[in-house]
């Protein structure tokens, strides 16, 4: 009889380890989970950031691109977006605005990222997106990866970012 309790204790112990083996795997995956979505989360902030810096050397808005100031601001200044010259290529972009709807893929080291750009008008008062011109522009950036993906879920993660610009911070 000491024999079949010394065997059931063996299984016993067997299953206790298996256990807790099993919550220290699940533990292990999900923390390699965290550190690579940070990874990617670094990374992405770092896109965004970039694509900040870069708007910022752009002029304000396409009638203060060759220095000269609009007699009336801010009706003087143009519309969101692209002027008929510019094309989808970035380095064609001479104002800030310029980027309004632009999209493409930042390719990195770490993998490429879907991103898109939205420039609207902010109303100086309440804060907000405006269809009337404004010396406040701000730049909405939207950034996804295919293998970042809200848990458990087959839905990607976007990322956002803005940044709100004043022409008289210039």
């Amino acid at each position: 009889m000491s024999d079949f309790s010394n065997v059931l204790q063996v299984i016993g112990a067997m299953v206790l380890v298996s256990l807790l083996v099993q919550s220290a795997n699940r533990k292990m995956n999900a923390n390699s989970m965290l550190l690579v979505e940070n990874e990617f989360e670094s990374e992405i902030a770092a896109i965004s950031q970039e694509i900040i810096e870069e708007s910022r050397l752009l002029a304000f808005d396409e009638a203060t691109v060759t220095g000269f100031v609009p007699v009336d601001i801010p009706a003087g200044f143009s519309d969101i977006g692209r002027d008929i010259a510019e094309t989808a290529d970035k380095v064609t972009f001479d104002d800030f605005d310029d980027l309004d709807g632009w999209s493409g893929i930042v390719s990195t080291a770490l993998s490429d990222f879907n991103v898109s750009i939205e420039v609207v008008y902010i109303d100086k008062t309440t804060g907000i997106q405006t269809n009337a011109k404004t010396t406040l522009k701000e730049i909405q950036i939207t950034i996804t990866n295919d293998l970042v993906r809200f848990q458990n879920t087959t839905t990607l993660k976007p990322y956002y970012f803005s940044y709100i610009r004043s022409y008289y911070a210039e």
